[in-house]
């Protein structure tokens, strides 16, 4: 705003303020009661014009179409610059979005006069529209369109400070200490056992590590695991069915680390139980699966491998980059409806901030000095596993226990098919891992693959039912709600009465 005046110049108080994407004025008239007063508001306004390939634009909204009351007579002056060619000129009239042009207006050179042919209605307004030939104004270029575009987009700006602070956090302390050149060992370092070898390397104690530390129980002598065959469809035909025996009673789980603990105990749940079929454990294993993940975590934080559980650390950024989004969307409606920023833009860059903070927190966690000399001998202990087969390792002597007692960190590192190839021709006798009847070798890759799909298993049935949970109960409240409103009428009903 330049100036508020009368018709004699005389400058007025005024306030002003935002409502909704409008700038609302007040303005005092001394006098003006049973009176015609006259007010002249004087104004600038930026990148308010339109540029096409072969004309300029000017497409402005008069009168505005949301008044509440009706306008007796509506006229506009526009004039151009001395010099304007190919002038053209539209007026469209009535509610938002109507096309009528019921107007008049008059071409004089660079001026383009408008008068209404009849008043304006309730929320109804007048259009004008002008064009010229290119050439008359400049075509800002693209730093004055980027410059324009942040000064009414600026919320956008936010992003680009969240990205560089992230960064910057990351960079400080979400980074692991730089890993030395990696040289093969022949052992798992530091006594760990496959579920805490798996979890260093990624971060993350996944499914594979927990079926891992089952196979290096079994290897260890607390459970046998066996493969029987049941017929189906009346003996024509038959599928093979996995089985963990149970070899000693829960007094005897001396030794076992509490993630070991917990997962026998998910196995085993009753002293009773001494074996359990892989498929069963759909069915109660999953209850298990978050202790023993935690378990997992706080065994590697109290050997100094991390200063904090990652788990802790990613679900802190979550959680902050999940505010950030909706303390954004509430600032951007307030931003709205205070300074007529764009509600998109500012939603917009509340959510990629979050998704910012979201996307960088899950790598935010990072190893002790300690914790990243223990994966170097974990990249190590990976490379033989891996190129074990390879004739740079033809002098390592390889036997059927060797195999057993491997395969679970080899299953931990996902590099088993690796392992199991490395041992054909080696590894033919019925051993303490696993067995089958008749005597007969139960293929590693296909044990692995069926544990895997039932622990997973068990997880997915959790989920849903715990979905189903959650929609009942949205279900029972709902109907609740109906149940207090019919209660509360039927009070009312008889208070009336």
């Amino acid at each position: 705003m330049v100036s508020v005046t009368d018709e004699h110049h005389a400058p007025l108080k005024y306030e002003s303020y935002r409502n909704r994407h409008y700038r609302t004025f007040k303005v005092w008239l001394p006098g003006a009661q049973d009176t015609t007063k006259i007010l002249v508001l004087t104004y600038k306004v930026s990148n308010g014009l339109k540029y096409f390939e072969d004309h300029d634009e000017l497409y402005w909204n008069v009168t505005g179409d949301e008044w509440d009351v009706p306008i007796e007579a509506a006229t506009a002056r526009i004039l151009l610059p001395a010099g304007a060619t190919g002038v053209k000129a539209l007026a469209f009239s009535g509610a938002y979005g109507a096309r009528g042009q019921q107007a008049d207006l008059r071409i004089t050179g660079p001026e383009i006069l408008y008068q209404m042919t009849r008043p304006l209605g309730f929320r109804e307004g007048l259009t004008a529209v002008v064009g010229w030939d290119k050439g008359l104004v400049a075509e800002p270029g693209s730093l004055q369109r980027t410059n324009l575009f942040l000064r009414s987009n600026w919320p956008l700006a936010l992003p680009i400070g969240v990205f560089g602070l992230m960064w910057y956090l990351w960079y400080t302390r979400g980074r692991d200490p730089r890993l030395r050149p990696i040289t093969v060992t022949y052992e798992p370092p530091d006594t760990l056992t496959p579920a805490e070898l798996g979890t260093l390397i990624d971060n993350s104690p996944d499914l594979r590590d927990i079926t891992a530390t089952l196979v290096d129980l079994a290897v260890r002598g607390f459970l046998r695991i066996k493969e029987r065959q049941e017929s189906t469809l009346l003996g024509f035909r038959s599928s093979s069915a996995y089985y963990l025996h149970r070899l000693k009673s829960f007094s005897e789980w001396t030794g076992l680390k509490p993630h070991e603990h917990a997962t026998l105990s998910g196995v085993f749940f009753e002293d009773k139980a001494t074996a359990v079929a892989l498929s069963d454990l759909e069915n109660r294993f999953y209850a298990r699966l978050d202790g023993i993940r935690s378990s997992l975590f706080d065994q590697l934080l109290n050997r100094s491998y991390y200063p904090r559980r990652p788990d802790r650390v990613k679900q802190i950024y979550i959680t902050i980059g999940i505010f950030v989004t909706l303390a954004s969307i509430f600032g951007a409606v307030w931003l709205s409806d205070q300074y007529g920023i764009a509600l998109q833009t500012g939603i917009a860059a509340g959510i990629l901030s979050g998704l910012i903070i979201i996307g960088f927190g899950w790598f935010m966690p990072a190893r002790t000095i300690r914790g990243a000399r223990v994966l170097e001998k974990v990249l190590g202990f990976e490379e033989f596993l891996t190129r074990v087969e390879s004739d740079r390792f033809q002098r390592v002597v390889k036997t059927p226990q060797m195999f057993e007692k491997f395969l679970p960190f080899a299953m931990a590192l996902g590099v088993e098919q690796n392992w199991v190839r490395a041992f054909d021709g080696i590894y033919t006798q019925p051993a303490h891992l696993v067995s089958r009847s008749q005597h007969r070798r139960l293929p590693p890759q296909k044990f692995c693959r069926q544990l895997v799909e039932d622990v997973r298993r068990s997880r997915h049935d959790h989920d849903l039912r715990a979905t189903k949970h959650e929609w009942i109960r949205i279900q029972q409240q709902f109907i609740r709600r109906i149940l207090r409103r019919r209660r509360r009428r039927r009070r009312k009903r008889i208070l009336t009465v």
